[in-house]
């Protein structure tokens, strides 16, 4: 059976304006229109790299439900923009050009930890760790 393209299409547009939405939100803005062209400037980015991590881990992603990768998907993506953007606005302030671009390259950086948790079995490992430190039968 081929790639149904409908299927990682219409994931890739939901997790792309999610993500889009989340990190365009947490980055910081100066203006309401500044933090609208984030949000959109990172839907663009992220809704096509969703639809090729899908096609290409297609057999990872269908391994287990897909509506479990999207809670990994939406968990990770909170957490690592929320804690990057707000390590790189202590680390180089939040005001400046210098400080735009790193914030979004915190915002790329949290995509990227979402990738592997959501899509390179990030989240199995993590799983798995906690299950054996834990010494839990699951």
């Amino acid at each position: 059976m081929g790639v149904n393209f409908g299927h990682p299409a219409s994931w890739a547009l939901g997790l792309g304006v999610l993500g889009g939405a989340i990190v365009g939100s947490v980055v910081p803005a100066r203006t309401y229109a500044e933090e609208l062209r984030h949000i959109a400037g990172f839907i663009l980015v992220f809704g096509p790299a969703i639809y090729v991590l899908i096609s290409r881990q297609r057999a990872r992603w269908e391994a287990k439900h897909p509506y479990i990768r999207f809670v990994v998907f939406t968990l990770t993506m909170v957490i690592a923009s929320v804690a990057l953007v707000q390590l790189v606005l202590l680390v180089v302030g939040g005001t400046g050009a210098i400080a735009r671009a790193a914030g979004f390259l915190a915002g790329v950086g949290a995509f990227a930890v979402t990738a592997w948790m959501t899509f390179y079995g990030g989240a199995e490992r993590l799983w798995e760790e906690f299950l054996e430190r834990t010494d839990t039968e699951w």
